[in-house]
């Protein structure tokens, strides 16, 4: 029997974590029982409380844990551990964030059978920093989900209109955090010498309490804060963008870039970790530290229509490369050989 910790399913979807433990736990051939904490344990304390003095003695099979922890005293199990950016950038997050992961990530990779993550990069890094033997390790990359795909004109206009977003604009999606270089991209679009007059700076995402602030303190001229975008609505607003700019320091994988690929939007994306694994040469690159290099790729973007072809056209033959029936079935048989 396989067991899924499904303790991040409790929380309204915001982050690529959750969506990468439903997109897998939906498309599992396996006899899979899901277990997931009462409301008693919403609170990010009394959940882990739940998962690692609750969750063990409802076990009687293997466990799979998709969302970066679970339970240290249980050794039948494989862990899905996305990045290990809380050791690389501790600054970036809450106290007590910090405190649990330092706590119990390296015993529970010690103790664990397996460990998978998702991206080669994260994979070298968690062998680094644990010391551990690469055969433990298992990189299998993310995914967009089907509902990402190019739209029409004639749809663009429709979803445009609908939800009142600006005919010209260039989109930002991800959680408000420090490692998502929120604050030099605001700073970069404020320093644009003769920008569009009509062009607007769309951003959305949500704040967390796992995070040491959201990584700005102030919201310039031109630019709108969505907040959390219905995943209905979010593949048009991708299509609808002239470019999606994505400068994070610091990704696992980083699926913003891979779904605006996936829908023909043209991405400026860093340098630096996973993300060029994920967007390979179907994108522009920038050092996510220099302000200049973020500023000149989005005039560039704006400028040059047959750039946003070519990226457009580029994007969409690499998104085909990544699957979630793919890695749904890799997973799958990952976790067959470790639970025999």
């Amino acid at each position: 029997m396989l067991y899924i910790n499904g303790r991040s399913f409790t929380r309204k979807m915001t982050t690529g974590v959750q969506r990468y433990a439903l997109e897998i736990t939906e498309r599992l051939n396996i006899k899979a029982t899901t277990l997931q904490p009462s409301e008693v344990f919403s609170t990010a304390i009394s959940g882990y409380i739940w998962e690692q003095l609750i969750l063990p003695s409802s076990l009687k099979g293997f466990l799979w844990s998709p969302s970066n922890m679970g339970p240290i005293l249980y050794r039948k199990q494989v862990v899905t551990i996305h990045d290990i950016a809380v050791f690389d950038h501790p600054e970036w997050f809450s106290k007590e964030f910090r405190l649990a992961y330092h706590l119990l990530l390296p015993t529970l990779i010690r103790r664990v059978k397996h460990i998978l993550t998702v991206s080669e990069y994260s994979r070298q890094r968690l062998i680094k920093q644990f010391s551990l033997s690469p055969t433990k390790v298992t990189a299998i990359p993310l995914a967009a989900a089907t509902q990402f795909k190019p739209l029409t004109a004639s749809e663009i206009i429709q979803a445009r209109v609908r939800h009142g977003w600006p005919e010209r604009f260039l989109l930002s999606v991800s959680s408000l955090e420090p490692r998502k270089n929120l604050s030099r991209l605001l700073h970069a679009w404020e320093a644009w010498p003769n920008r569009p007059e009509e062009l607007r700076l769309l951003v959305v995402g949500t704040a967390s309490k796992v995070f040491a602030g959201q990584g700005f303190d102030r919201v310039p001229d031109g630019v709108q804060l969505l907040g959390r975008v219905e995943d209905t609505a979010l593949p048009s607003l991708y299509a609808a963008a002239e470019a999606l700019v994505y400068p994070s320091l610091y990704e696992g994988f980083g699926l913003p870039p891979l779904e605006a690929m996936a829908c023909g939007t043209p991405v400026i994306t860093s340098n630096t970790t996973s993300l060029p694994e994920v967007v390979g040469d179907a994108a522009l690159l920038i050092n996510p530290y220099l302000e200049v290099s973020l500023l000149q790729a989005m005039q560039q973007i704006t400028e040059q229509p047959q750039l946003r072809a070519e990226l457009s056209a580029r994007g969409l033959e690499r998104s085909k490369l990544f699957s979630w029936d793919r890695t749904a079935t890799e997973t799958e048989r990952l976790l067959l050989e470790q639970a025999h």
